[in-house]
């Protein structure tokens, strides 16, 4: 069978320092490595000469692709399209596709296990949400995924917690879902195994965007309950999306010398800010995968992290890391404490940590990805 033709679809710009365009484009650079043909539809398509993008966009974004489709599908062989965009053109009979032609539905986080979480935290009193959000996100959005799950070919999903979801609360046959993850970029790999750094403060790290499902509000507590323990230690916040002022706003006065804030950083950067650095904060409420987890730990250092995503596959408790259910803010304080007051231990986490990611390579990840594509044409 030759290779086949491929379009990876995604709504959002197709910018490599983004999560998951990140991921889609590292991803596509893998497939061509193996001889596919790989296009690329995001937002620049949809919306050219358009440079700031709005929540109206990702409304518009899966009539937009049915649209193009209508008239360029006969072009691919495989359409790998993120969830809830490739509905409209499906239900409408799949217009312009070939006979043999196999539609994928990729997610790169379960927007159903993400807004129930996010639901549990507003019933806890740790989140909000606006008036707008069951009109669409909390609600339009999730019957879109829903339906462009049920109208696929095949289905791939990051992690066992949303493949469970999908299969039992959505109805997606089982037969029709795959566990895919994502694979380390170049920059990653092969890293020198970490040493001990000289004494001093613990040095914490926390990498992603500074809203409160990535744990804001908890990254804030285990900080000042630090500070108040007399624990010695700083605070890297790296990618935060929003600036050093209104990120340090939110710590107390104490705390804030202890914090560096790094807004932006191009992803090939991150190996070089986390050097220097021995422990992942990584308090996430809702995760599709956590490439940053799994980043921080080839960069040595050892997670402390609520089982989300990825992590219940990479962090073995007290071997590679330290695990803590969401929000349990003196649970994760005292795994910090616990990794401050036994440095050599540390080392050996940090060490173990790094080994256990060194296998998820995008040329693997690639592999089983063409494999997929192949099965699903064969049945199609």
């Amino acid at each position: 069978m030759p290779a086949p033709r491929v379009l990876l679809g995604i709504h959002h710009p197709l910018d490599p320092n983004l999560g998951a365009p990140g991921v889609t484009l590292t991803l596509g650079r893998a497939l061509v490595a193996l001889g596919c043909e790989v296009s690329y539809y995001g937002f620049g398509e949809a919306f050219p000469g358009t440079t700031e993008y709005s929540a109206w966009h990702s409304v518009r974004f899966p009539w937009a692709l049915s649209a193009w489709l209508a008239r360029n599908a006969g072009r691919f062989d495989v359409l790998d399209i993120t969830t809830g965009d490739c509905w409209p053109w499906a239900r409408l009979g799949r217009p312009g596709a070939p006979r043999r032609q196999a539609l994928l539905t990729r997610s790169h986080g379960l927007e159903h296990v993400v807004s129930e979480q996010l639901r549990a935290d507003v019933r806890a009193g740790v989140a909000h949400l606006s008036w707008k959000y069951p009109l669409y996100h909390g609600g339009f959005r999730l019957w879109e995924v829903r339906e462009s799950l049920r109208v696929s070919d095949h289905v791939v999903l990051l992690n066992p917690m949303d493949r469970d979801y999908a299969r039992d609360r959505l109805g997606i046959p089982a037969d029709r879902i795959s566990l895919i993850p994502h694979g380390l970029p170049e920059p990653f790999q092969g890293l020198p195994p970490p040493e001990r750094l000289a004494e001093g403060p613990l040095r914490l790290a926390f990498v992603g965007t500074w809203i409160q499902r990535k744990g804001r509000e908890d990254i804030v507590a285990v900080a000042r309950a630090l500070l108040e323990q007399g624990g010695a230690f700083s605070l890297s916040l790296l990618g935060t999306g929003i600036g050093e002022a209104e990120v340090l706003g939110d710590f107390p006065p104490a705390v804030r010398e202890r914090v560096r804030v790094v807004p932006r950083y191009r992803h090939e950067e991150l190996p070089g800010l986390l050097a220097g650095h021995e422990v992942l904060l990584f308090p996430s409420h809702a995760e599709g995968y956590g490439m940053a987890l799994v980043e921080a730990m080839a960069c040595g250092l050892a997670p402390v992290t609520t089982p989300v995503g990825v992590a219940p596959e990479v962090v073995r408790e007290g071997e590679t890391g330290r695990l803590r259910p969401i929000g349990d803010v003196p649970g994760l304080t005292a795994a910090v404490r616990g990794f401050a007051e036994d440095r050599e231990r540390l080392l050996e986490v940090r060490r173990a940590a790094q080994k256990a990611v060194q296998g998820l390579t995008w040329r693997e990840v690639a592999l089983r990805t063409l494999r997929l594509y192949e099965d699903v044409l064969r049945t199609r």
